[in-house]
C-alpha cells in the first residue's frame, strides 16, 4: 500500500468514528413557528437580555395570543 491510499482509509475510518447519529426533528407547528417569529421580534427589540427561560415562556405566551380565536 502506498502512503496516500493509507492515509485516506485512515481518514474514512476517522469520519466514521466521528459521525453522529441526526437528532430527531420536531415538526414545526404553527405554535412552534409563531413562537420563532414572536421570539425574533422580542430579541430584535432588546427586550430579551432577560434569562433564557423567560424569553422563551414569553415568545410561547404571544404565540398562543395569536392563536386564539376571536369568536
Amino acid at each position: 500500500m502506498n502512503v496516500k491510499t493509507n492515509l485516506e482509509l485512515e481518514a474514512k475510518e476517522y469520519r466514521q468514528k466521528k459521525k453522529k447519529p441526526l437528532p430527531k426533528i420536531k415538526p414545526l407547528t404553527s405554535r412552534r413557528y409563531l413562537a420563532g417569529q414572536a421570539l425574533a421580534g422580542i430579541l430584535a427589540s432588546g427586550r430579551g437580555a432577560g434569562r433564557m427561560s423567560e424569553v422563551k415562556r414569553e415568545a410561547y405566551d404571544w404565540a398562543d395570543y395569536m392563536l386564539e380565536d376571536d369568536d
